[in-house]
């Protein structure tokens, strides 16, 4: 029996795919690359500096430094500007029936924490035991550094712990931390989530792996 889950953010808690998408297309249309939005749906949970990089190479784009922070801070801005706020009615469910079985909920983020704040409540942050964001570990998924960071945190064995997911990179990066990770359907299709344990299609589906 779990003992702690630990949930993706971003598509998973909140429906925020589509706006940081279209921050990604705004700010990179603005450097004249055009990129298709399954691009960083597939991206989603590294580190944006990993992208950036990533990117402006295989556009053959060149920036400094300075202009990559710059390109990704106004990414960030635009996002907040556009993203919605609130827990998924659905997710907020399942984590008070969790929360009813005694059950610790985490976050395990590739997102900074300020944009956590930009669309969570306070009641809704203080749902969660533990919050870890990109702000306290090095690599982004798909390295294991956010779950191994988030596991270490809870102090809960690894085979009491699950993880609910909503992308490849981080159900990659569940998996090397050693945690049963299960993914879920909300921004990408089933054959896109394949290395999760178990694949489900609404939260409410989780609760049969708890």
């Amino acid at each position: 029996m779990a003992k702690a889950v630990f949930f993706d953010f971003d598509g998973v808690l909140i429906d925020s795919m589509p706006a940081h998408v279209r921050a990604w297309k705004q700010v990179t249309a603005e450097l004249g690359i055009a990129v298709d939005g399954r691009y960083f749906e597939l991206h989603e949970g590294e580190k944006p500096e990993y992208t950036v990089k990533q990117l402006l190479a295989e556009k053959a784009v060149e920036l400094s430094e300075d202009q990559q922070r710059e390109l990704i801070e106004r990414k960030r801005r635009i996002y907040r500007a556009d993203a919605p706020t609130g827990l998924i009615p659905n997710a907020r469910r399942l984590i008070d029936a969790l929360r009813l079985r005694g059950i610790e909920c985490d976050i395990v983020t590739g997102s900074i924490r300020r944009n956590l704040e930009a669309t969570l409540s306070r009641s809704e942050m203080d749902l969660f035991t533990r919050i870890t964001t990109a702000d306290d570990y090095d690599r982004g998924k798909p390295f294991p550094d956010p779950y191994l960071t988030g596991w270490k945190r809870s102090g809960v064995a690894q085979a009491e712990c699950l993880v609910l997911e909503n992308a490849p990179l981080g159900i990659r990066s569940a998996r090397a931390a050693g945690l049963k990770t299960i993914a879920i359907v909300t921004t990408l299709p089933a054959e896109e989530l394949r290395e999760a344990h178990h694949i489900i299609t609404s939260h409410e589906e989780l609760l049969n792996y708890v």
